[in-house]
């Protein structure tokens, strides 16, 4: 960006939301890892993005663009007048282009980086308009490059598995699995993955096909189908990329790989093979590296949540949980609450299942079976790293409880995670794992539980009066909720669906949550080890918003539907 540090320090303090220390801190941290100084002000929470930009805007000169409400009249042959690659490596998008006329509009993260205007401009040979755009807004507009990916990617697969069908009879199997038509099919799925925003590929051997399911804002769909006789050679193909045996077909195997991306992005995939009735199932994750760290603001959490966890993360000692069902935003939780913590004063060491994304200056770990690092003794071997903050991916055993409750107890700060249905369930999950009653109530301080529900699609959103059938199913979560009193919005909101979201109504996912602190009453029924039930409503009593109390605010305020709270919360 060009921009002095001086000027962008002048600019920010001026807003009254950066102090001078602020900007000192995150000067210093922007030095250690990479990033811009504006981007660790905006990852730690300290100036809105949108915010940040409307301040630059003078000092460039040139308007602002929210290329998300842009994206219906990008044309593609308008997109690709720039090649995909020149646009994200100087972070431009071309929106909009007048022959007639010989305008064309070109929104940029540095309307000052003149030597990309001149080379679009002597490209099209037009006058440029430049307009100032966010990263988020960016990265939206870049998307819109994968609708050709799309679109050719039925006839991509089509060409290679016909071609592969060809050597499917080779004896060699791992021979065929690195033959180009192979390569290409499973480089072109992960792709299309990855341009979509899934985070899971699923390939599901059936008795006469190969099926190919994505997992997309958490729901499943289906993708293409696969002849079966090319169904063995793109499976090794997977467990060559990973590391494992190509020739064991008999018991699971897990492995990871690092994979390029055709637009010069990476991505690492995690990956599970299951042997199954058919077959052996793929299950592959996609974990991606964010620009700049998520905030709890980015998650969903509420006002309210983030008060009471900063309140929970400045005491020296004790415990943090977050619960949830799988692949419902946990370790991103986690993560989010370590970026806070990450300060140069204090050694954060963690021991993970896998390590999903890197931190700068945290000593991250990663259980490793076969080599005898366990959470346990993992768990073991960092305590004697002198760490002030230890991070435990999940709890999952009696050893594991047993060691960080002790690590609780001697001075660390300790995060962890657990699967239970809501936050008061996790202290009798607790005791079931053989954690002493009087040791738990005086080590456990804070339980978040948390579900990931779609995003109401911004460009589509409309709202509609609640149905007598709705209010009915809200009022009867309300009372298993345990909810004694609250309005129920006669307003509710939805996606009509539209070319953005490909229909769907939803775009994105967002976090709803439960901050269940223990109080000094709470610490009294572990003691006495009363039931959840009991746990529950005092917390309530105490001033406990639940997940389906956070979920019903977002409703009202046309984030996500009131369908998608329904469905999450009885998971």
């Amino acid at each position: 960006m060009h921009i002095t540090k001086e000027k962008l320090k002048e600019i920010v303090l001026d807003s009254g939301l950066v102090s001078d220390e602020d900007f000192v801190i995150a000067a210093e941290e922007a030095r250690r890892s990479g990033q811009s100084i504006s981007n660790v002000l905006i990852g730690r929470g300290k100036i809105p993005e949108d915010y940040f930009t409307e301040l630059l805007s003078p000092y460039y000169g040139a308007p602002i663009v929210n290329l998300k409400k842009e994206a219906e009249a990008i044309s593609p042959d308008v997109l690709e007048l720039i090649p995909e690659v020149y646009a994200k490596s100087k972070n431009i998008v071309l929106f909009a282009y007048d022959k007639e006329q010989g305008r064309a509009k070109l929104a940029m993260l540095d309307p000052f980086d003149y030597d990309t205007i001149e080379y679009v401009r002597a490209k099209l040979d037009m006058w440029v308009d430049v307009y100032l755009t966010t990263l988020p807004s960016l990265r939206y507009g870049l998307k819109q490059y994968k609708k050709k990916v799309g679109i050719n990617f039925d006839q991509i697969i089509s060409e290679n598995v016909e071609q592969s069908l060809a050597i499917t009879g080779e004896a060699d199997v791992a021979k065929s699995a690195t033959a180009v038509p192979i390569v290409t099919i499973l480089d072109n799925v992960i792709d299309h993955a990855a341009s979509l925003n899934a985070s899971d590929i699923h390939f599901e051997p059936l008795e006469k096909e190969l099926l190919v399911r994505f997992r997309i804002d958490g729901i499943m769909q289906e993708i293409v189908s696969l002849p079966k006789a090319i169904d063995p050679i793109l499976v090794a193909r997977v467990k060559i990329l990973a590391g494992m045996q190509i020739d064991e077909h008999r018991v699971p195997q897990d492995g990871r790989f690092h994979f390029d991306m055709e637009d010069g992005g990476a991505i690492d995939v995690r990956v599970n093979i299951m042997p199954v009735f058919s077959g052996e199932k793929v299950e592959m994750r996609i974990l991606k590296g964010a620009a700049r760290p998520l905030t709890l603001k980015d998650l969903g959490v509420s006002d309210e949540g983030v008060s009471i966890l900063f309140n929970e993360i400045k005491k020296p000692h004790g415990m943090i949980l977050v619960t949830g069902p799988t692949g419902h935003g946990k370790t991103t939780t986690l993560y989010a609450i370590l970026q806070i913590l990450n300060t140069p004063s204090v050694n954060i060491t963690t021991i993970e299942d896998p390590v999903e994304y890197e931190f700068p200056r945290v000593n991250q770990t990663q259980v490793n079976i076969k080599s005898g690092v366990t959470f346990a003794n993992g768990l073991r071997a960092l305590l004697r790293q002198n760490p002030d903050i230890i991070m435990i991916g999940e709890i999952r055993d009696n050893e594991t409880v047993e060691i960080a409750i002790h690590a609780a107890l001697t001075g660390h700060l300790v995060l962890s995670s657990l699967h239970t249905n809501d936050a008061p369930s996790a202290l009798p999950r607790l005791l079931d794992m053989g954690a002493p009653a009087f040791l738990l109530s005086s080590t456990v301080n804070l339980v978040i539980a948390q579900r990931l529900v779609r995003r109401i699609c911004a460009s589509c959103t409309e709202s509609y009066p609640a149905s007598p059938e709705i209010i009915r199913l809200i009022k009867a979560q309300m009372e298993l909720s345990g909810h004694t009193t609250g309005a129920i919005s006669s307003t509710l909101y939805r996606g009509r669906g539209c070319r953005v979201c490909g229909n769907s109504g939803f775009q994105g996912q967002i976090g709803i949550y439960e901050f269940f602190r223990i109080t000094d009453a709470i610490r009294e029924l572990i003691l006495r080890e009363a039931t959840v039930g009991e746990v529950r409503k005092k917390a309530i009593e105490d001033g406990m918003t639940t997940m389906f109390q956070d979920g019903l605010d977002k409703v009202e305020r046309g984030v996500t539907t009131i369908e998608e709270i329904l469905r999450v919360v009885n998971e």
